[in-house]
């Protein structure tokens, strides 16, 4: 029960550490809203004037031509409210599952109701933590509405952002 209860600590921690940035557009995601597509998501590859590249994950490029796009939004990637739930579920199981190896003159109904309580709680705790962390990772929101001439003066606010950026530079 003790290894148990190591591996699910050991499993919990690596969920919380955080990737080593190479490059800061891979932490972004890219949401792009077109009359002509369905919406595309993925990261950004390379944005101008004329339009935008969004690279998809898996492995396809969609170019969209600014005449047809309808709104962009970008958000940090991260945590989610799911990944946040998960993450608290795990861990209030594994606090709970203390309830059942350390009090040996605790009746077992006592221990469950311990085990239940602290893994709602680790479940409540973990979905308010996802809840927050996505409500932070909110953006940027460009409203375009096929508009070229707005396109053309709001796009260098997501160069930083595309890829190219960072591998076209000198």
């Amino acid at each position: 029960m003790k290894i148990f209860f190591l591996l699910l600590c050991f499993f919990a921690g690596n969920l919380f550490l955080s990737k080593t940035k190479a490059q800061e557009f891979i932490n972004y995601q890219v949401k792009v809203v077109s009359d002509s597509l369905p919406v595309v998501k993925g990261t950004l590859e390379k944005i101008s004037p004329e339009g935008v590249a969004v690279h998809k994950g898996d492995g396809n490029y969609i170019t969209l031509r600014a005449k047809n796009i309808i709104s962009i939004r970008l958000k940090k990637k991260g945590i989610n409210t799911g990944k946040g739930f998960l993450i608290g579920t795990l861990s209030g199981a594994a606090i709970g599952s203390l309830a059942f190896t350390g009090h040996q003159n605790v009746s077992g109904n006592e221990q469950l109701v311990a085990f239940l309580a602290v893994t709602t709680l680790g479940a409540a705790v973990g979905t308010t933590y996802g809840l927050i962390a996505e409500l932070k990772a909110k953006k940027m929101f460009l409203k375009i509405n096929k508009d070229e001439k707005m396109f053309a003066n709001e796009y260098k606010k997501l160069e930083i952002y595309a890829k190219a950026y960072y591998v076209d530079k000198p």
